[in-house]
């Protein structure tokens, strides 16, 4: 249901801001539809792919194998482990939550799904590599990587005690 409710926020807003556009007169309309099919034909490409090789992911990840090291009772080496694959994973949000849902599907415990999800969201090598290295200098993000480590652990593991 909040899918629905989000999916219609977000239809809703985007038709108003289009109204807005239109009632402007002055070609911002026509501008933001050529910046939207411009960003389309840009993120189409790396979508589909996101999902395709999400979906191999999930069809090849053995069951017993996601139950015995990330299942619910893995503990904290199913939480470390979690939240380097979430780490090391690259692509967007695509592959990540699916992924993670696929995990889910195929044993893996909640903790430990939400400590991948939070190893993606806090720890990527990608990001750090690529953008926060360059941009933010390498203290800066010594000094972010020192402090967000443990909370993929912390929260897969409060909510490991929360789900069972």
């Amino acid at each position: 249901m909040a899918l629905v409710l989000f999916t219609i926020l977000l239809w809703t807003a985007t038709a108003t801001l289009g109204a807005i556009a239109f009632r402007r007169s002055d070609g911002t309309f026509a501008r933001g539809l050529r910046d939207a099919a411009r960003e389309a034909v840009f993120i189409a490409p790396r979508l589909c792919i996101g999902i395709l090789g999400a979906g191999f992911v999930a069809a090849l990840l053995p069951a017993d194998l996601v139950s015995a090291y990330l299942g619910a009772g893995s503990g904290i080496v199913g939480l470390a482990g979690a939240s380097l694959a979430g780490m090391i994973l690259p692509g967007g949000p695509v592959v990540a939550f699916a992924v993670g849902a696929a995990a889910l599907e195929a044993g893996a415990g909640h903790g430990q799904v939400i400590s991948f999800i939070l190893g993606w969201l806090l720890l990527s090598s990608n990001r750090t590599l690529v953008w926060e290295i360059p941009i933010m200098g390498t203290r800066f993000v010594l000094f972010r990587m020192v402090l967000a480590t443990p909370i993929p652990l912390v929260i897969g593991y409060f909510i490991s005690l929360l789900a069972n």
